[in-house]
């Protein structure tokens, strides 16, 4: 009942709530499958992603993907792991915000550039009265071979920086080249 009727009080106010799935729409045709590699040694962490299989906003947990040396002179990520290594206490705290009964978070692996990712999922995910905004998987091949499925920095609030190109769901995302290149070698197909 209280979530019927938070629904009810949302949908008046005008916020965005519902998960649309455009990874098998014909706008995606041209986006998902796609491989890229990145373009700067990163880091994956565990994530406050958003909730995909979802019909309304919520987050989850999943494996989130960001590039070391990146930012601005507000918030930026380590230079390197060995940085992030030196003082990962305040590193944690800076990078991974803990809210009341989580554990701190902390980086899980560093990751080589030019690792490759697929790209798996394409979704207008709701935030509120912003509207929606990207949420982008892809699955990233594991030094031991295993397939790990990922979430991609579109969100500014859930990962800083975000690495897609502009705002807005009304074209399909693209990514910024300092974070990801298109992947045409035959290493990525």
């Amino acid at each position: 009942m209280k979530f019927l009727i938070v629904l009810f009080i949302s949908i008046l106010s005008g916020c965005s709530v519902v998960v649309h799935d455009k990874t098998n729409d014909p706008i995606a045709a041209s986006f998902v499958g796609n491989y890229y590699k990145t373009a700067k040694d990163g880091f994956l962490y565990k994530a406050r992603c958003a909730d995909i299989n979802g019909n309304v906003q919520s987050t989850e947990w999943c494996t989130g993907l960001q590039a070391f040396n990146s930012g601005n002179e507000y918030a930026t990520t380590p230079a390197n792991y060995q940085t992030y290594k030196s003082s990962q206490k305040e590193w944690d705290e800076k990078l991974f915000t803990k809210l009341a009964f989580e554990k701190q978070r902390s980086i899980i692996s560093q990751l080589p550039q030019g690792t490759v990712l697929k790209i798996t999922k394409l979704v207008q995910y709701p935030w509120g009265t912003n509207g929606y905004y990207w949420a982008i998987r892809a699955a990233m091949i594991t030094p031991e071979g295993n397939q790990l499925e990922i979430e991609l920095p579109t969100n500014r609030v859930l990962a800083f920086p975000t690495w897609l190109k502009g705002y807005g769901v009304q074209k399909l995302p693209k990514f910024k080249l300092e974070f990801l290149k298109i992947c045409t070698d035959a290493k990525c197909t």
